[in-house]
């Protein structure tokens, strides 16, 4: 691949561990997550970002249905069963925390159609700039896949089993797939006239269209290596290449091309990148009009990705049932993780009228991280602002009142409802009538008494 092509472009990265053990949908998901991290607070180790449900069919540009709805959810659902994230709950705004990875990790997968299984291991950058085109079908893990196995002297060849394994569909079903797509490049390696039978293709993104003639020459490299992660082999280091793979005869697999015995073991190039709706050529560049996502207006999508919309929303719905919410700060409080809660917002949560509010308080309340990172400054809060309340409903008490101390010496001092709060509270003092307390420390041995009479 011409990798001078990539630099400078923003992408995602996903570790392709997942083409073991997720579908097109999950992939998906996660890819528009990973993509709206700016919405969210994010740090090195903890990444989160805050989304709906409803916000993630959108940027997929499904069509908005409770069908679409219960796709999304099934995929977060997923994710989170693999531990690729996490999250307390789908309904309205939620925070979604996208689970760390070791790049290192290499997992083999047994199967029966190649010797020595299949390697999975690193990552797999996605530029944002294609992602939009790869909403249909299986695009996405197609794509995915063949860049993934794009390497740079070698070519990666795939048998149709392999494509079923990734699809996570029959050996029949990713012909189909693979054939009618048009977001990847099949280069042919022709047709083998000893054994009747096409040559294993390899397959490049439709983005690299200009490197296939190259591809056709490269030797069949026998690792699996991502090309993220694990940089070029010097040549003696290369083992023994695995033999070539080639298809079976299957069904009625391209009889016409069959045909071309004079072409047999020569490459075939064959680029599945036609004008379409989604992919059009311009002076040899491809340009993407996809036309679900044109629905969407771009300066739109664009903030929805990188602004603060969902914050913004979620402070409006807020604000809207509930009028002691008056900043953007104040929602963050109520809702996000990572933001610590003032004793104010805590009360908004526990007497508010509004559903909404009194749910995510209680989800926030809940959760391990906000507990740990701010829970026991929260509950000395709570308790200053109980003590505080109950201090002031004491001394209100004594508004309209005088209070007078009585010393053994026959000296009086009128004292303030503070004061006496003070003694009552730190139990030095007792009364039974609220008229007349007396001493019951050591500390006041000269105190006889303390009475309270009417100020008027």
């Amino acid at each position: 691949m011409n990798m001078k092509n990539k630099t400078n472009e923003n992408f995602v990265q996903i570790p392709n561990k997942m083409f073991m053990d997720t579908n097109n949908d999950e992939k998906l998901v996660y890819v528009k997550l990973l993509q709206s991290q700016m919405i969210g607070y994010l740090d090195k180790d903890n990444r989160t970002t805050m989304t709906t449900v409803s916000l993630l069919v959108t940027l997929l540009g499904w069509s908005k249905s409770q069908y679409s709805n219960k796709k999304v959810v099934k995929a977060l659902n997923g994710l989170k069963e693999k531990d690729y994230i996490n999250f307390e709950s789908t309904q309205d705004v939620f925070t979604v925390q996208i689970n760390k990875w070791n790049d290192k990790e290499e997992h083999i997968v047994s199967v029966d159609w190649k010797q020595s299984g299949v390697k999975f291991s690193g990552h797999t950058q996605i530029k944002y700039s294609v992602i939009d085109n790869l909403l249909e079908g299986k695009d996405f893990t197609l794509y995915a896949y063949a860049e993934y196995r794009t390497l740079k002297n070698h070519q990666y060849r795939i048998c149709y089993e392999e494509w079923g394994f990734v699809l996570k569909v029959a050996k029949s079903n990713a012909f189909k797939s693979v054939n009618n797509s048009e977001v990847i490049i099949k280069v042919s390696n022709g047709f083998d006239s000893d054994t009747k039978r096409r040559e294993t293709n390899s397959y490049l993104t439709f983005d690299s269209v200009e490197d296939v003639k190259e591809v056709s020459l490269k030797p069949t490299y026998k690792a699996q290596p991502s090309k993220s992660v694990v940089e070029e082999q010097p040549e003696q280091e290369l083992k023994e290449q695995e033999p070539e793979l080639v298809e079976d005869d299957f069904y009625d697999f391209e009889e016409e091309e069959l045909s071309l015995k004079a072409e047999a073991k020569k490459p075939v190039l064959e680029a599945h990148i036609k004008p379409s709706k989604a992919i059009k050529q311009k002076d040899n560049k491809v340009v993407d009009i996809h036309t679900k996502q044109a629905k969407i207006d771009s300066k739109d999508l664009l903030n929805q990705i990188k602004g603060n919309t969902i914050e913004a929303n979620t402070f409006r719905k807020m604000q809207r049932e509930d009028k002691r919410v008056t900043t953007l700060d104040e929602s963050k409080q109520i809702q996000d993780f990572d933001v610590p809660m003032s004793i104010s917002m805590f009360k908004v949560i526990e007497t508010t009228d509004s559903a909404y509010i009194r749910d995510c308080g209680a989800k926030k309340l809940k959760n391990k991280k906000f507990q740990n990172k701010f829970g026991d400054k929260l509950n000395e809060a709570i308790r200053k602002d109980k003590e505080s309340a109950h201090k002031t409903k004491f001394t209100a008490k004594y508004l309209y009142k005088t209070i007078t101390e009585y010393y053994v010496d026959g000296v009086e001092r009128v004292i303030s409802a503070d004061e006496l709060y003070d003694y009552v509270h730190s139990k030095m003092v007792y009364t039974d009538d609220e008229d007349t307390y007396f001493i019951n420390s050591d500390m006041l041995s000269d105190l006889e008494c303390i009475k309270v009479t009417e100020k008027y």
